[in-house]
């Protein structure tokens, strides 16, 4: 029996099948993990609902952009937006760790130190938990502001395969979760979620702009050295297969200008990771300009976060 329980456990990229719930504790996860040399990230659930995700821990989204409940809200803990971040930590329907949706509750989050991308199989996870499985529709965004709605998950299934949706080429950080159950309201209002998961997911490096170069120009500083061995080292260690380089500026100066320059930048970064031994071939380079901040352009502060340029590493 345990053999067989080992054997469905490394089949999850073909075989996940089931929404995630009942409990499974810490050392559970750890245990499944190191049961399933096949996969070779981190193992979540059991049986046939488990899911394999390469990127471990990092696969969950990081930030509660909006929470709308809608007019029939849940209650108490279990309307805190917070609780469906990170990895999943259901036990039971009576303890806090996960957020009920509403009646037409909406719940944006973003993925920080990763974004969603197509690969083979199941690229999206909803860790839909307790006892009674509700719809929820999701869409995904580049930005923020642009929404691809993308399709429901509901009744056994809580993953989606992205392929022929999604651009191949791009990369997602927003997920947006919308109630669509048609029996909501009490204390667990609406679809219950624990975790969401890029499981196609690429690790996100984030090159500080102030590092990298003087104001306006696209010559790298000598200081960025380090920076450019350490993504390489990272690049390598992965053996990535696609590096996307995104170039961003704050909104500050013209738009076009921005454009350039921004290109400009992830072609300099480009170049010296090819120098620093990365493959070539490997790399992309994209300049957004001002199209894609991280943060609302009004301090200084936050306009320094947005100049940036972005590795996507797959």
């Amino acid at each position: 029996m345990h053999t067989q329980w080992r054997v469905a456990l490394c089949a999850v990229f073909t075989t996940v099948a089931a929404a995630f719930v009942g409990v499974v504790t810490p050392n559970a996860l750890l245990a499944q993990s190191r049961a399933a040399p096949a996969c070779s990230g981190k193992v979540y659930g059991q049986g046939r609902r488990a899911i394999c995700l390469p990127q471990g821990a990092a696969s969950f989204a990081d930030s509660v952009v909006s929470f709308a409940p809608g007019a029939r809200p849940s209650e108490g803990d279990w309307a805190q937006p917070r609780f469906a971040l990170g990895e999943p930590d259901y036990t039971r329907t009576t303890a806090p760790g996960f957020l009920s949706l509403g009646c037409d509750g909406v719940l944006v989050l973003r993925f920080d130190d990763n974004a969603l991308v197509d690969v083979d199989g199941p690229d999206l996870y909803v860790f839909e938990v307790g006892p009674a499985v509700e719809a929820t529709e999701l869409a995904v965004s580049v930005d923020g502001r642009t929404w691809l709605e993308v399709g429901r998950v509901e009744g056994a299934r809580a993953e989606l395969e992205l392929s022929g949706v999604i651009d191949p080429d791009e990369a997602y950080r927003y997920v947006r979760l919308t109630n669509r159950s048609r029996t909501c309201g009490g204390r667990h209002s609406g679809a219950d979620i624990d975790a969401v998961a890029a499981v196609g997911s690429a690790l996100r490096l984030a090159l500080d702009a102030a590092v990298l170069f003087d104001v306006a120009s696209s010559t790298l500083k000598a200081e960025a050295n380090g920076a450019i061995a350490n993504a390489a080292a990272i690049i390598r260690e992965r053996r990535a297969t696609r590096v996307l380089i995104e170039g961003h500026t704050d909104s500050d100066g013209d738009n076009a200008a921005n454009d350039a320059l921004s290109l400009a930048r992830a072609s300099a970064v480009r170049d010296a990771l090819a120098a620093a031994g990365v493959e070539r071939s490997v790399l992309r380079v994209r300049g957004h300009g001002e199209r894609r901040p991280v943060a609302p352009n009004d301090t200084p502060a936050n306009k320094a976060r947005n100049r940036r340029v972005d590795l996507l590493i797959r």
